[in-house]
């Protein structure tokens, strides 16, 4: 079976990490990139809301465009959540010319063109 091509790249590619100190509140950077020769509108979900925020969870990058999402870890947890639980994953889809993000994940059927999961890891 043939490989999905992957028309955006991810920095990290497999893991986002935080520190095991589960009351503190701890941000960290996503960088998205655009690999393809047409806009991509993309999303980003977690595991659960309660435990993680995304600023911005959705948007469109132009050709060759790299955007920083802040992915944050809410705290106020009196233990570290499972690993194995929790990741974020990029969704993406072809952004038609001139459309906003929502209409393109409005008009779009089936799944998306491609997605990346991220892991979650705590580090001591």
């Amino acid at each position: 079976m043939a490989e999905k091509k992957q028309y955006i790249s991810t920095e990290p590619s497999d893991k986002v990490k935080f520190r095991a100190e589960p009351q503190e509140e701890q941000k960290t950077s996503l960088k998205i990139t655009n690999k393809s020769e047409m806009k991509q509108a993309f999303k980003v979900k977690c595991t659960r809301n309660d435990l993680f925020r995304i600023k911005p969870a959705t948007g469109i990058l132009d050709y060759n465009q790299t955007l920083a999402v802040t992915l944050i870890y809410r705290g106020g947890q009196d233990k570290i959540p499972a690993e194995e639980r929790h990741h974020f994953g990029v969704y993406h889809i072809p952004a038609p010319e001139g459309c906003t993000c929502e209409g393109a994940w409005a008009e779009h059927y089936g799944p998306p063109q491609g997605e990346v999961k991220l892991r979650v890891v705590w580090n001591e």
